[in-house]
């Protein structure tokens, strides 16, 4: 037996001993079931609801002479299970499993492999005569949703990773056996990897759609597209110069919905300040938004991503205030006036491990742990730090990769 039977048939139900056994009818090798990697789904054996008055379940599992995993519908009768069909998985491994608008009726299944770089996806129907594939892809991401409000199933993804073929971003829509492509366009030529998609919902039921990618291996870039009535359309394309230019940096960072800023808008770093008169402007990130189609500054951070934390800075300091790490205690920053040297405020980072009754003796106050619960981040205000100064850093601290 497999480690994975072993640990699971102890609690096996009858009603699971006799889908079992139905299969292994089916098969002259040995079979063993396989349970999903992640997501909220993590059982072998799903019995399915809202199909009609009969118990059906959906099975994965291995056959042991065969390299990628099966699926297969089953159901029960007044004489026991039967097997209604079974089909062949995209890949060995089941990466996850995802119930479509809240019924047991469609299903994505993203099948996984070793060294693997594209996702494998699969959306599975019951029909009368079974087990279905509605629709299959191969792709970087993907995004499911109702999109049109129609009650189909929507969804976008990036296309996948392939030689010498470009990156495409694609809407579909559809039900059971019948998906179209409503809309899809290009990306960025010079794109080798996605990096992150994503989206916003807007007031007037559209959606602003953010693609990250990476451009010529040391570069990152945001694409923005407007997905309404079902059509995409870029909003950073390379004939708009200024945008496309302006969302083009060396920063690693991705686009991100800062939940305290522009009422939880996305915004996007840039390497680019909004005006001259910054004191020093590489120390900081820039974040901009699209609101209603028109280009917008939101404001200003800094990032510090091996210590994982990014701060607000209000915007008037930025003409007249610099940050450095003080040179004799490690993980100490110090926000300073650059003409007078006068001290505004100190971020001090710690190791959850340590100790901070030094540094809450010396006056330093606690802002939190970080996601991933490696650091602690304490923060000292100064006379020159006014309240509403204070009040916009403590409320603009983040995780990087929250």
């Amino acid at each position: 037996m497999s480690l994975e039977d072993l640990l699971t048939a102890p609690s096996l139900t009858a009603d699971q001993n006799g889908i079992l056994e139905v299969i292994q009818l089916a098969h002259d090798e040995h079979i063993s079931l396989k349970y999903p990697v992640s997501g909220d789904w993590r059982n072998p054996i799903h019995f399915l609801e809202n199909t009609d008055s009969s118990t059906k379940a959906i099975v994965f599992y291995t056959v042991s002479t065969e390299i990628n995993a099966h699926i297969a519908l089953v159901s029960k009768d007044k004489q026991g299970w039967i097997l209604v069909g079974e089909l062949v998985g995209d890949g060995p491994e089941v990466n996850s499993v995802q119930i479509l608008q809240g019924t047991d009726e469609n299903l994505l299944i993203e099948w996984g492999a070793v060294n693997q770089i594209n996702r494998r996806l699969v959306i599975y129907y019951i029909s009368p005569d079974g087990l279905k594939i509605g629709f299959k892809e191969e792709c970087s991401d993907i995004i499911m949703k109702d999109f049109n409000n129609r009650q189909t199933l929507d969804f976008l993804y990036v296309t996948a990773n392939q030689p010498n073929e470009p990156f495409k971003l694609v809407y579909v829509s559809g039900n059971n056996d019948t998906y179209t492509v409503q809309s899809e366009i290009p990306l960025n030529i010079e794109m080798d990897a996605l990096l992150k998609l994503q989206y916003e919902e807007l007031d007037d039921n559209s959606y602003n759609v953010f693609v990250d990618e990476r451009i010529g291996g040391n570069r990152v870039s945001t694409e923005v597209f407007k997905l309404m009535n079902s059509r995409l359309e870029s909003m950073t394309s390379e004939q708009d110069y200024d945008t496309f230019q302006l969302f083009l940096r060396t920063s690693p960072l991705i686009s991100r919905n800062f939940y305290n800023i522009n009422s939880r808008a996305f915004v996007v770093p840039s390497d680019t300040a909004p005006r001259e008169t910054i004191a020093e402007e590489t120390l900081w990130n820039y974040w901009y938004n699209l609101k209603d189609g028109n280009l917008g500054y939101s404001f200003a951070s800094y990032v510090n991503i091996p210590l994982n934390f990014n701060v607000g800075i209000p915007d008037s300091w930025l003409d007249s205030v610099v940050i450095e790490e003080d040179k004799d205690e490690q993980r100490l920053f110090r926000f300073y006036k650059l003409q007078t040297g006068e001290i505004l405020f100190e971020i001090k980072v710690l190791r959850v491990e340590e100790k901070t009754i030094e540094y809450t003796d010396d006056g330093f106050l606690n802002i939190g742990v970080g996601i991933g619960g490696i650091y602690r981040y304490m923060y000292r205000s100064y006379e020159g730090c006014d309240l509403s100064s204070l009040a916009y850093i403590t409320n603009h601290f983040y995780s990087v990769i929250g």
